[in-house]
């Protein structure tokens, strides 16, 4: 989904490749398996996927204030915005559905 990071952060491309899109959808750029970025927040809104291998990347957001992500709607209007209070929410709603336990349990 377009995004754009309201933090800094830092990736490492592990596997594969991660590929980034414009707003428009047209490429903008691929980060090769070793890859280390480090970014800034409000950037460009962009896209991102991996590529024809499975892409494993180290992601780290840095010196967050409050929001970590703005997302966008095909036409560019903010729909949506991710802080660490939303995080938060999410871990402990699956710690209480039992999301968590199901995810974090080790075979026997």
């Amino acid at each position: 989904m377009l995004h754009w990071h309201k933090s800094p952060y830092v990736t490492l491309v592990m596997q594969g490749e991660l590929r980034f899109y414009r707003e428009d959808g047209t490429h903008k750029e691929t980060r090769p398996t070793g890859s280390y970025v480090s970014g800034v927040a409000n950037g460009d809104p962009h896209m991102e996927g991996g590529g024809d291998e499975d892409a494993i990347v180290f992601f780290s957001n840095r010196n967050i204030e409050d929001a970590l992500y703005e997302f966008f709607d095909d036409a560019g209007n903010p729909v949506q915005v991710l802080a660490i209070a939303d995080f938060k929410a999410q871990l402990e709603d699956q710690i209480a559905t039992g999301t968590y336990e199901k995810v974090t349990a080790k075979a026997a």
